[in-house]
């Protein structure tokens, strides 16, 4: 969920909320002053009563008013009490067919020597119609002023949080070695903290990058000398026909991990100068005619292992450095053949957009998150560099196309070079 999105439900949810309670607080405390008003109202036509009876001595005329109504009921003055009331009361009305609201005050009162039960009567018709006008307006304008601020919030923050959402989706174009980050610029104090955090930890990490390269690269290229001297002294040690039998194993496993350390170094080599864009000369490659020689070189191969290659190749040109292509074609070929299972199969597919190579290995998809990094080895492939699938993701990427890995059926795994 967007911060925008969360941080308007919660402002909402809180307004209406507020509003909500405000408006039955404000009902409640409009309809106790309308009461207290017809009440006093009723006091002063009970005070003007008593006037008149202290005056004339007798009840005065009933004088017919719309909302308004005066009764008197003679009592016996056992039932007369000093208290008096006010309540409610619903009345049907003949004229209008319908149930009036009134408010009533009871009291009692001697006229002439014979007491009475006084009901004074308001209607509170007016005070209803006033309260329910006044709650529309009220829900209205709450309405309105939700709109309202949705609609700023929406507007407002959003072009607030702008340069934020900018500089989010230029760290993640970003990558480290090949590209330069242009953060906005923005008047807003705590983005413009972050882009400059941002910036200088990104300059401090692309700095960083670029001695580590120089040192892998430097590192490969000086070790090619001592690696080459060793070889030369264990290819001269191996020939000695004075050695015992443990002792030629021991110069022989030497040699195998020499030459193993030895193609991992120039691995790691070639790696680096493809980062640095070191085959930058392109041309045009026919790549049918270069993967039917690279078929060539592995046909033997494949022979020794019992691998059934089955090549479906149209023509297909694509402008590519000429050391990397064959460095491409010749690791897809090497990845198939050394990750495939005896007796296997592998099916390769060119035409104009693409290379396939489709080869049947272990039952369980590899993990596409960790394949293409540098040293990654699959649980069935211990005896890995780890760095040939790297190598043809770097060659894709400086060479603007793509690799994409998937896994169909019970053993079949597939690369796509896309161009």
């Amino acid at each position: 969920m967007k911060l925008l999105t969360k941080y308007n439900r919660i402002n909402l949810f809180s307004t209406v909320i507020i509003f909500l309670l405000a408006s039955v607080a404000f009902a409640l405390l409009l309809h106790y002053i309308l009461i207290n008003q017809v009440d006093e109202d009723l006091k002063i036509e009970q005070n003007e009563i008593t006037s008149y009876i202290q005056k004339y001595n007798k009840l005065p005329e009933v004088i017919k008013v719309r909302d308004q109504q005066t009764f008197y009921k003679p009592v016996e003055q056992s039932q007369v009490s000093d208290k008096k009331h006010f309540y409610n009361l619903k009345i049907y009305n003949d004229q209008d067919k319908e149930q009036k609201l009134f408010r009533e005050l009871n009291f009692n009162i001697d006229a002439g020597g014979q007491w009475y039960l006084v009901a004074v009567r308001k209607s509170l018709e007016g005070t209803d119609d006033l309260v329910q006008s006044i709650i529309v307006i009220t829900v209205i304008t709450i309405l309105l002023i939700l709109v309202a601020t949705f609609l700023i919030n929406r507007i407002v923050l959003r072009r607030l949080w702008q340069p934020f959402y900018d500089t989010l989706q230029n760290v993640g174009s970003f990558k480290l070695g090949k590209s330069k980050l242009q953060l906005p610029a923005t008047n807003i104090d705590e983005f413009a903290l972050m882009n400059k955090t941002l910036q200088q930890a990104i300059t401090k990490a692309e700095e960083d990058y670029v001695l580590l390269k120089q040192f892998t690269e430097n590192a490969s290229h000086e070790l090619q000398t001592p690696l080459a001297v060793i070889r030369s002294k264990l290819d001269l040690l191996i020939q000695d026909e004075y050695l015992t039998a443990g002792q030629s194993s021991a110069v022989q496993s030497a040699y195998d991990a020499l030459q193993k350390l030895s193609r991992m170094n120039q691995s790691l080599l070639l790696l680096t100068k493809i980062e640095n864009r070191q085959f930058s000369e392109t041309k045009v490659i026919d790549m049918k005619a270069l993967t039917e020689t690279k078929l060539n070189q592995f046909k033997e191969l494949w022979q020794n292992k019992n691998i059934t290659v089955t090549p479906l190749l149209q023509q297909s040109s694509v402008t590519f450095n000429p050391m990397l292509a064959d460095i491409l074609l010749n690791n897809l070929c090497s990845n198939a053949t050394k990750h495939n299972i005896a007796g296997g199969s592998i099916d390769i597919e060119l035409n104009a957009l693409s290379l396939i190579f489709r080869n049947t290995g272990t039952a369980e998809a590899l993990d596409k998150s960790k394949l293409f990094t540098r040293f990654y080895k699959s649980g069935y492939a211990q005896d890995s560099y780890g760095l040939g699938l790297s190598i043809i993701k770097q060659i894709c990427e400086v060479s603007s196309c793509s690799i994409d890995y998937s896994f169909e059926g019970s053993n079949t795994h597939i690369f796509s070079v896309n161009w």
